[in-house]
């Protein structure tokens, strides 16, 4: 019963950080336009129709050498963001995802947060997924400091191999 009770009040929680949050960026992978936007967007295969929903597009990024990964950047105009909380939410499928050699390595769908001291923090999804895995919902949330000199958003894998697809790629502030 108590773990009942902490998943629906975990769902309800969700849902009211869902319920009030404002747009920054909505679908990061739109278009192949929208995907030309990102650095490394050579690595990522634009599917026009290759989402959990037939009209939705997706991104897929094939890597074979888990030393070399994949990862494509977003540059995150730092201004629209600075001293609020945001959340990058966006669905994820996995096809053969290699266990990475540590923890926080693997599929990635985080920030890049650099403060006004240079120092990088790099919030991430969690939990980190291995193997095959069908269409599901990823979140990521950080606090971005009223200081920080630049936020990127970076999908792909990390000293991983297999194929990792993203679509529905948003960007929002939670209030």
């Amino acid at each position: 019963m108590k773990i009942l009770m902490n998943v629906l009040f975990g769902a309800m929680l969700l849902g009211a950080v869902a319920a009030d949050a404002d747009d920054i960026y909505d679908n990061l992978l739109e278009t192949q336009s929208a995907v030309s936007k990102w650095r490394n967007a050579q690595l990522m295969t634009f599917l026009p129709n290759g989402a959990p929903e037939s009209d939705e597009s997706a991104v897929r990024l094939f890597v074979t050498d888990p030393a070399k990964g994949a990862m494509a950047q977003f540059p995150v105009d730092v201004n629209l963001v600075r001293g609020k909380t945001v959340k990058l939410t966006g669905k994820i499928k996995g096809e053969n995802i290699s266990v990475p050699p540590q923890a926080y390595l693997g599929v990635k769908m985080m920030f890049e947060i650099v403060g006004a001291d240079g120092k990088k923090n790099y919030p991430d999804v969690q939990p980190k997924l291995t193997g095959t895995f069908g269409w599901r919902e990823a979140i990521t949330i950080a606090t971005i400091p009223a200081d920080a000199k630049a936020v990127t958003i970076v999908i792909g894998l990390q000293n991983s191999s297999g194929t990792i697809y993203f679509s529905d790629l948003e960007l929002d502030e939670v209030k």
